[in-house]
């Protein structure tokens, strides 16, 4: 009977399981960067491997099962320059705009070579142009520094020749190195003296068969003879003799390729030709030719095409005689633009447009674009006809640089806020976009302009939807839940107004344009009596601020307003109070190593997100804080260099309370991270869903706990009663890691949660509430 019971429990705690989990395990990151050009190209006997500038995806040849390779599965950074495969050592090279180089084994495994990036007796720009792959283990780095030979295998570099000039390719062949410069093609006969020195190698002129004057760019050999890109010119260089092959006149070749059948050769601004070992010649048809970096031949004779150009796509030929070329798309973002998220519901709405320090609007033609169940949907002018053409005044305008972002608490209506053409209302549900500018609304064109600035978006508790309408005459306007628009004029001089945060009083809090200015404050009072309106300027004068340089807004759970600034955060708990002079906000004073310093002080602070649990997920332009509630612990930092963090310029976070993931979006494009705090209500849901559960032998990740009330007291027994773990709720989930106190994990069997909700948060009846759960554990061999 106890058997049965304990396969009663796993297989309720499987179905809680599949209806609770997490979009991935606690702790976790993931990406969710732009896949919309393949940049460079190369293939392994299985794979076809594309680089964009900020990660890797791998592509199988068979059935075109698509992996991605970012940071967070191992790459030591962005911003790659370019990849290569070694056949012989079954690794890819991947080649980083810094110098650094990864190794990618078939394993998974990623070994890291930093010894360019750290060189000290070489000034100037250090960047590699090209690579060549003599063996399993050796290859040849052409850089503007010169020219370096590597043993992968060892990881380390056996020599190197600063050539004063910057090297565009490097080939070993028939016992010689050559390297390609804009001064022409220098030689280094292998084994004949010492390569570190430039003056032991020797500038191929006339008396080799070559101009007295040239530049020298891609070495290949080819059915038996070298191919040398010369100037504008291909050339067959062989018995020191040149012989003509093709001209692109105006145009410098980019590359030589032959790892199939042909060679091929890519000239820019935007040609590749072929040469077949029959000695035909032909161009490869322009519909998967943008603007070529690279493109290789595979074992079935396809050819696959790696383009500079923006959302050129991936792109391959099944038979380049025909002409024909096929594209792949992938699900991603549109590019790595980020400038204000949103996230509710399991759902992340992202803002891609941006303003320059002077305020003017940056045109990122990306729109803006939605992450629903894994699936990224993009809305831009290109893609959406409705947000084009005539306004509802009859301008012709595009509705495009969208800065703000957010969701309606019950509906689930999103709202789009444009820098240039108003405000977008979605609703995913129907399909229907709805735009509000002049005509329609009660947003107004800014002074001494003809554009209709939205700068901010916030929901108060009555889900009216406030919009700061930057520099408009009357700056503030507010859509009702019946559809009604009003607008306001607060006074106090200002009308530069950004960012929207509605506090615990309901009150109104923006940022002001001018960065001398600081933060306004609004309350309407009666909607329909001006007269009870109220504003007051914040300022480094007359408050707490440490500087009127003011970055971003956010309001907690309490209520309270946080402000971000190029000089630390201050905090605003003034409640009620928010107009009397007494309200001053308050600079954290935080202890580390014995010395008290203020919070943040000297971080630009660029974003502030609110958890679950209150703790507070600060951006700034050196990685991210995460921050106790009260800002006064700091739990954790992630950089660059401590993390899959693809930048450390953060330019906005967004926290779906609902489930904990944290999108941090960076200079270099969106990430995620796994957070281990959700929302909790004032009691305990009707039934507490607990993940995994069981848990098996094999686990050994964080056990969540969900549906708490906010910040309830949660005890763990065995069947017996003995307690074996105690903790609180980080909002409304709390995690266990399977252990006692001690430190061991718990020996399999039937684990009982018992949990009160905090007496801060009193249920209805205004007594803490109760709630139960089991976890079933499961240890082999006990």
């Amino acid at each position: 009977m106890r058997l049965l019971i304990l396969f009663a429990l796993i297989a309720t705690a499987s179905l809680n399981l599949l209806s609770a989990q997490n979009p991935l395990p606690i702790g976790q990151w993931r990406s969710h960067l732009p896949y919309q050009a393949g940049q460079y190209v190369a293939q392994s006997p299985d794979k076809i491997f594309f680089s964009t500038e900020l990660s890797v995806l791998s592509l199988d040849k068979t059935d075109f099962a698509v992996d991605y390779i970012s940071k967070v599965d191992g790459l030591s950074n962005t911003g790659v320059e370019f990849i290569r495969y070694n056949q012989a050592g079954g690794y890819l090279i991947v080649v980083y705009q810094n110098t650094v180089i990864d190794l990618l084994y078939e394993d998974g495994q990623v070994a890291t070579l930093n010894q360019v990036r750290n060189f000290q007796n070489f000034a100037g720009e250090k960047r590699i142009n090209d690579l060549h792959i003599a063996n399993d283990s050796i290859i040849y780095l052409a850089a503007t520094y010169g020219v370096s030979r590597v043993n992968l295998a060892a990881q380390e570099f056996e020599f190197t020749t600063f050539t004063g000039i910057a090297v565009e390719s490097i080939y070993e062949h028939e016992g010689r190195l050559l390297a390609a410069t804009e001064e022409g093609l220098y030689a280094f006969p292998l084994g004949s003296g010492n390569p570190d020195d430039f003056g032991n190698w020797s500038l191929l002129g006339p008396s080799e068969g070559l101009p007295e004057v040239y530049r020298a760019r891609g070495i290949i050999a080819f059915e038996g003879a070298l191919y040398l890109g010369v100037n504008d010119t291909l050339f067959r260089y062989e018995a020191e003799a040149l012989s003509y092959v093709f001209a692109e006149e105006g145009s410098t070749m980019e590359f030589l390729s032959n790892e199939g059948e042909l060679l091929l050769a890519g000239f820019r601004p935007g040609k590749v030709i072929y040469l077949h070992p029959d000695g035909r010649l032909g161009e490869l048809p322009f519909n998967c030719v943008f603007t070529p970096n690279y493109a290789i031949e595979d074992e079935q004779g396809r050819l696959w095409f790696g383009n500079e150009a923006v959302r050129s796509g991936f792109r391959y030929e099944d038979n380049f005689e025909a002409g024909f070329c096929n594209a792949l798309s992938f699900n991603s973002p549109w590019s790595e633009a980020v400038w204000d998220l949103a996230a509710k519901d399991g759902q992340l709405w992202m803002a891609s447009g941006g303003l320059g320090q002077t305020l003017g609007p940056n045109f990122v033609p990306d729109g803006f674009a939605s992450l629903v169940d894994g699936q990224w949907e993009i809305y831009n002018r290109d893609l959406r006809e409705e947000l084009t053409g005539a306004d509802p005044i009859g301008r012709d305008d595009d509705i495009q640089v969208f800065v703000t972002t957010a969701i309606h608490p019950d509906n689930g209506k999103v709202y789009m806020g444009s820098y240039i053409e108003g405000l977008v209302e979605i609703d995913p549900l129907e399909e229907v976009i709805q735009t509000y500018n002049l005509g329609n609304s009660s947003l107004q064109i800014a002074n001494q302009d003809i554009r209709v600035r939205v700068g901010g978006l916030a929901f108060d508790e009555d889900n009216n939807l406030w919009v700061s309408n930057n520099s408009a005459p009357e700056p503030i306007s507010v859509l009702m839940p019946g559809g009604e628009w009003r607008s306001f004029n607060p006074g106090c001089g200002q009308n530069q107004v950004l960012d929207m945060a509605v506090d615990g009083s309901g009150y109104k809090w923006m940022r002001l344009g001018n960065n001398t200015a600081g933060l306004l404050l609004f309350d309407e009072g009666d909607m329909d009596d001006p007269a009870d309106d109220q504003c007051r300027v914040f300022t480094a004068n007359n408050s707490e601020l440490p500087t009127n340089d003011v970055n971003c807004l956010a309001s907690d759970l309490n209520g309270d307003i946080w402000v971000g600034t190029t000089s630390g955060v201050a905090i605003f708990e003034c409640g009620g109070s928010a107009f009397d002079p007494s309200c001053q906000g308050t600079l954290r004073v935080v202890e580390q190593d014995g010395f008290g310093a203020l919070l943040l002080e000297s971080e630009s602070v660029t974003a502030i997100a609110v958890d679950g649990a209150n703790r507070k997920w600060v951006g700034t332009l050196n990685g991210v804080f995460l921050l106790s509630p009260t800002g006064e612990e700091q739990i954790a930092r992630f950089t660059v260099e401590n993390s899959p963090l693809f930048d450390n310029q953060i330019v906005d976070i967004a926290v779906d309370p609902g489930n904990g993931e944290v999108f941090i979006g960076t200079a270099s494009g969106l990430i995620s991270f796994q957070g281990d705090a959700v929302e909790g209500g004032l009691s305990h849901r009707s039934e507490l869903l607990v993940y995994p559960n069981p848990v098996r032998e094999d686990y050994d990740g964080p056990i969540a706990i969900k549906g708490l009330a906010r910040d309830a007291v949660v005890k763990i027994t065995d069947v017996s009663g003995k307690m074996v773990f105690q903790t609180n709720a980080l909002g409304g989930q709390a995690i266990w890691d399977g252990r006692d106190y001690n430190g061991r994990r718990v020996q399999s069997g039937v684990y009982l949660v018992f949990s009160s909700s905090n007496s801060r948060f009193v249920g209805f009846s205004g007594e803490p509430d109760d709630a139960v759960a089991k976890i079933v554990v499961i240890n082999g061999g006990q």
